[in-house]
């Protein structure tokens, strides 16, 4: 045990921390039972050797740790998988037309069928910024990189999802049970 790490300290960090580290690593690896064994590893990490800085810094070191395993995980595997059915955004919590929910839920289908499509970095840095809602100083302190870095590599990540959306978007047009009125128009 390093730096007063006591048993009962580290269990009441797993209460504390486990659910959102698991659905933190959950939307990086679209895989809840390999973002268990990394909130796991982590935990594991964290018992051997705490973070310097003490207690005051588990909550961001345990969620860097987590992040870095989980993608050390995804390129070790790489093997694709849905992303996760939560969100904590509240508009999607909220009641709807049987219509609207559909059309949300089309949305959704769309932006995960795009998120799937994206490498584990981009997808991460995505994720820590819409999931975890971390500002883009904690990003990069995350990161350990500059400010100016998250906020490239984060415009690359949108860039990144947005053509993956507009090319998902092209796929469905190709669909051969879809009439397009726009093919006929000219001839």
């Amino acid at each position: 045990m390093a730096q007063g790490m006591t048993n009962s300290k580290l269990r009441t960090w797993m209460r504390k921390a486990s659910g959102r580290l698991i659905n933190l690593s959950t939307a990086i690896c679209r895989d809840r039972h390999r973002a268990e064994e990394v909130v796991q590893e982590a935990f594991i990490k964290l018992w051997r050797q705490p973070p310097e800085a003490g207690e005051i810094a588990y909550a961001s070191w345990l969620r860097r740790v987590v992040t870095n395993l989980s993608i050390n995980a995804l390129q070790r595997t790489r093997r694709p998988g849905p992303l996760p059915r939560f969100s904590n955004d509240p508009a999607l919590r909220t009641t709807q037309h049987p219509e609207r929910r559909g059309d949300v839920q089309e949305s959704l289908q769309r932006v995960q069928a795009a998120m799937d499509r994206l490498d584990e970095s981009k997808r991460a840095i995505l994720v820590l910024r819409a999931y975890e809602q971390l500002s883009y100083e904690e990003i990069a302190q995350h990161l350990s990189v500059p400010v100016g870095t998250v906020m490239s590599r984060l415009n690359r990540a949108r860039i990144a999802l947005m053509e993956e959306l507009k090319r998902g978007l092209r796929h469905a047009t190709d669909d051969p049970l879809v009439f397009d009125i726009r093919k006929y128009r000219d001839a």
